[in-house]
């Protein structure tokens, strides 16, 4: 972990917040799809007793932990109205506030794990004055996986796909355009209704993190997993600014800090976690499709297609092109070697 770049990341985040006028007992109520006793949970519980001592008390972290407070949209709502004062989000509840963390999910634009230790760290700080300003404090960036394709059939190349009916969220119809754009047919469902509908036929396959497809067991229905990824998928917990100026500015800099510390154990914990479900699919029947080297160009050239949309669509063209500088950074400095 780089503290000297967390460091000079906080410093700048306690300047663009204003100095509570006294100390007093502060009370934030989070809100997390992590299950009751997961590791995340159990971080994140970890997270509040560290606030509790570093504010001599004075900061107390409540958790509704496993959806109780319902989905990430219903956790954004009830922010924007105090019921909740924090949540622990993916993407998809963090674009409720502000879309630019889809920018580096955006399919096949990070292909690599080496790519993406280098890029995230490097984009995620220049999010946190967009979610200031909206109301938002981002407390960590939290990394949830790589994204695949699950399929009820096994393919062997690219042209395979075209055609095949993909589980496409509700409520999301940027997400739905571009599954087309990259030649699936979108069917747009509940997500409780993916494991009904692989049975009929209604749908062929689905896109999803390992965690999620091994914990959901959505994987029972479709055995096929093409290896390359679609995506890779950030996450954040971010607190209200309307509480969090209660805190006096100097308690804030050292709950940042022990955050941020927080988000590396989970980021670690994400990945020992997305290996161990992809190991255990595998140990039940999970098939891994590894596609020929002439695939592979076929594979990216079909994610590209969702770009556009993506680009000036989903997200400001600045944020899209940002990523892809860091990105093409990182390639350069990669090919000198």
């Amino acid at each position: 972990m780089n503290f000297r770049f967390v460091s000079q990341g906080l410093l700048c985040l306690s300047l663009l917040m204003p100095v509570a006028a006294h100390a007093q007992t502060v009370t934030i109520k989070l809100g997390t799809l992590a299950p009751e006793g997961s590791t995340w949970h159990s971080l994140l519980k970890e997270m509040g007793q560290r606030w509790s001592d570093a504010s001599g008390g004075k900061v107390k972290l409540k958790i509704y932990p496993g959806g109780v407070a319902g989905g990430e949209g219903d956790m954004v709502r009830k922010m924007r109205v105090g019921q909740l004062n924090a949540g622990a989000l993916t993407v998809v509840g963090l674009q409720e506030i502000e879309a630019a963390p889809q920018a580096i999910a955006t399919p096949g634009l990070i292909t690599s794990q080496e790519e993406w230790d280098y890029a995230f760290p490097r984009i995620a700080p220049t999010w946190d004055k967009k979610f200031i300003d909206k109301g938002f404090v981002p407390l960590m960036w939290g990394d949830t996986g790589w994204v695949h394709l699950f399929l009820k059939k096994e393919i062997t190349s690219v042209k395979d796909l075209k055609g095949v009916k993909m589980f496409a969220w509700s409520g999301d119809p940027v997400a739905v355009k571009a599954w087309s754009a990259a030649g699936f047919q979108p069917v747009v469902i509940s997500s409780v209704d993916i494991l009904p509908s692989l049975s009929t036929g209604m749908i062929e396959g689905f896109g999803a993190t390992p965690i999620a497809a091994f914990t959901a067991r959505f994987y029972d229905a479709a055995k096929y997993m093409p290896e390359l990824s679609w995506g890779h998928m950030p996450g954040g917990t971010v607190v209200t600014k309307a509480v969090w100026d209660k805190i006096p500015g100097d308690v804030q800099v050292k709950l940042l800090a022990i955050s941020r510390e927080i988000g590396a154990k989970v980021n670690a914990e994400v990945k020992r976690m997305s290996d161990d479900s992809l190991e255990q699919m595998k140990k039940n029947g999970l098939k891994v499709i590894r596609l020929k080297d002439s695939e592979r160009k076929a594979w990216f050239d079909m994610a590209e297609r969702t770009w556009p949309l993506v680009r000036g669509g989903m997200v400001q063209a600045a944020d899209f092109d940002a990523v892809i500088k860091v990105r093409n950074e990182f390639r350069a400095q990669k090919g000198k070697k």
